[in-house]
């Protein structure tokens, strides 16, 4: 067939054909497109099966939801879903673009998300304080977590309160203290008009130390660069011609990914083996003792006293006192004390085992005798 990737309106009469043919290159992809009054078109979500796949089974089970504008007449703002995989990189899990007309486009995207993840696995939302889509997570993830990333909280309490010499830093070691006793001593450092905007936003919603439940030490994911560039520095990007340019960045991320992934002769991936290399460094004089078991007992103790002034941490990447007891016995390893999300090989193995495929030329494109149709909004 013969189709412009730059006629307006030709691409919104040609997305059923053009996201039917995604299906075909991409066995299960979820995709759904929503009309309203005389077939006007008003939202389009697409989510990459393999990708989603990848997510639940070998990705942190932490989602960001945020939204980026779209400079255009008839597109108006985009909303993703981005996860975090092993070695730090971000990922497009889902994204749905929607016109500016449409009355209330976020609860829309999040449930496709919710039908595109399905149920059983907990998962937790990260959203930007000010982003609109905000205010929805909850009205449609009744039962799970949902905070604000700690630099929207940290952006929000400059607005009302201003720049002072202390708050940044402050704020993030409060944000990132892994005990409620050293949140404590962090936060009382900062203003008292600081610590009334905190509090009321909730410290269950920024605070490392009051997760209620798993958010896997994951503060902040950031909108991957090539999304904020596509949608701020291109004007009037017809719909077919922005899917499709997602879709090729989804590709040559995992493409890249894969490439890294068989280089690897590690058993962490890069950015663990950093953040390991770090904290056996900073270890490497503290001396574990064996704590006896409180009542004498057959099996020996696994209880450990680190001999520095700072508590025990627990993460899910060892910490450096995990490191430092790790000495002292050889039946611990540290992958034992790692997610296995971390580890090299299930970094290789997911994205050397699955593909994300663009769509052939538009002359190429198979037709199916039946298709809703779509124009372009008003």
């Amino acid at each position: 067939m013969s189709f412009s990737y730059y006629d307006h309106e030709e691409n919104f009469t040609n997305l059923p054909v053009y996201l039917h043919n995604i299906q075909r290159t991409n066995p299960h992809i979820y995709t759904f497109i929503k009309t309203y009054v005389l077939d006007r078109f008003e939202l389009c979500f697409v989510a990459i099966r393999c990708v989603i796949n990848t997510f639940l089974r070998s990705m942190l089970l932490v989602i960001f939801i945020g939204s980026v504008r779209i400079r255009g007449e008839s597109l108006n703002s985009m909303f993703v879903a981005i996860d975090m995989d092993g070695n730090n990189n971000t990922t497009p899990i889902a994204f749905g673009i929607v016109v500016a007309n449409n009355v209330n486009p976020c609860t829309c995207f999040l449930m496709r998300l919710k039908d595109a993840i399905r149920e059983g696995r907990e998962v937790a939302f990260i959203t930007n304080m000010d982003d609109t889509i905000s205010s929805f997570v909850g009205q449609v993830f009744h039962e799970a977590y949902h905070g604000y990333s700690s630099m929207s909280v940290l952006i929000y309490c400059r607005l009302r309160i201003g720049q002072s010499t202390n708050l940044d830093y402050s704020f993030f070691r409060a944000c990132k203290a892994y005990t409620t006793q050293d949140f404590e001593k962090s936060f009382s450092k900062l203003s008292h008009v600081a610590r009334e905007v905190l509090a009321n936003i909730g410290k269950t919603k920024w605070s490392r130390a009051y997760f209620p439940n798993i958010r896997w030490n994951v503060l902040n994911i950031n909108i991957p660069e090539f999304l904020l560039v596509l949608s701020v520095t291109q004007r009037n990007v017809p719909i077919i011609t922005l899917i499709d340019a997602i879709v090729q960045y989804i590709q040559q991320m995992f493409a890249e990914c894969s490439v890294v992934g068989g280089m690897l002769n590690t058993v962490f991936t890069p950015y663990v083996e950093m953040v390991l290399h770090k904290r056996m460094q900073k270890s490497l004089r503290w001396k574990a003792t064996k704590i006896p078991p409180e009542i004498p007992s057959p099996f020996p103790s696994n209880i450990f006293q680190i001999l520095i002034d700072t508590q025990w941490r627990s993460l899910d990447i060892a910490c450096s006192h995990a490191i430092a007891a790790t000495r002292y016995t050889k039946n611990t390893e540290l992958t034992d004390m790692v997610q296995i999300y971390y580890l090299a090989d299930v970094f290789r193995t997911i994205y050397q085992t699955r593909n994300v495929n663009v769509v052939s030329p538009a002359s190429e494109w198979e037709i199916p005798e039946s298709l809703m149709v779509v124009l372009i909004p008003m």
